[in-house]
C-alpha cells in the first residue's frame, strides 16, 4: 500500500492521511503506512495522524486504550 501511494506522488501529509481513514485502516496500521509513505518514525507518524484533521476525532479514543493497557 505504501509503494502504490508514493507511486502516485502522493506524500503530502493531509491527503495520505484522509486517504487512509477513506480506506477504512486502523490507527495503528495508518501510522505505519503513514511512517513508510512519509519517512517518518513510527513516533512521528503517530503524532502527526492524531494531529491531522482526518484522524483528529480519533485521539481521545487512542489515548483512552493506552491508558487502560498501562493499567
Amino acid at each position: 500500500m505504501a509503494s502504490n501511494i508514493v507511486g502516485r506522488g502522493q506524500v503530502e501529509r493531509e491527503p495520505v492521511f484522509r486517504e487512509l481513514r477513506e480506506l477504512g485502516l486502523s490507527p495503528i496500521e495508518a501510522i505505519y503506512v503513514a511512517s513508510r509513505v512519509l519517512g517518518l518514525s513510527l513516533p512521528e507518524a503517530k503524532t502527526a495522524i492524531y494531529a491531522s484533521t482526518a484522524w483528529r476525532d480519533q485521539q481521545e479514543d487512542w489515548q483512552r486504550l493506552q491508558s487502560g493497557l498501562e493499567e
